[in-house]
């Protein structure tokens, strides 16, 4: 997809390049918004107000960046926004049945993966989530977040040393 050429049909405010890019990121977005708040609901009010605020500042995109590791920040700080507005009660408010995007799985294991996942400290999850889940690359997603490059790889390694400790107890409990 050229999204080049697409955003410069929505610079001229054409809906129909919108819509394109609405069904390129809708899915992407509402996984990685519920990962970060942990309640479909807040994901939804998330991916909705994301595709508002490129709509109202699309002519402020400059090539500077990759259109897509624009886009993704625009959804990151729309979910640090609304984070911020629930204070500290936001993280305790995770609903993990809304994680699972496979219903053939072992429900009961993806429910406490992503109970495992959603436990880890924030920029360690957004990090870990972005790589795995949504399958951007480390450089990307130190430009979405803002952070270095070995940031990332560190914060990737943490997640997962963190949910191979989480599964070796997981199996010990189930073996017992």
């Amino acid at each position: 997809m050229d999204f080049e050429a697409i955003v410069q049909r929505c610079k001229e405010e054409d809906m129909t390049a919108y819509y394109l890019l609405y069904e390129r990121f809708e899915q992407p977005f509402l996984h990685t918004a519920i990962r970060m708040l942990g309640r479909q609901q807040d994901a939804e009010d998330a991916v909705q107000e994301t595709f508002l605020k490129l709509f109202r500042g699309i002519r402020h995109y400059k090539r500077s960046s990759k259109f897509s590791t624009y886009f993704f920040r625009i959804l990151i700080n729309t979910c640090y926004d609304i984070l911020r507005k629930k204070g500290p009660a936001g993280y305790e408010d995770i609903d993990p049945s809304t994680l699972s995007d496979h219903p053939s799985e072992d429900v009961g294991l993806r429910i406490s993966m992503d109970q495992a996942i959603s436990a880890l400290p924030e920029r360690i999850r957004l990090s870990f989530v972005l790589f795995a889940v949504e399958g951007m690359k480390m450089a990307e997603i130190a430009q979405i977040l803002g952070i270095r490059l070995g940031t990332v790889k560190a914060n990737i390694h943490r997640a997962r040393e963190k949910l191979r400790a989480w599964l070796s107890d997981s199996r010990k409990e189930m073996t017992e």
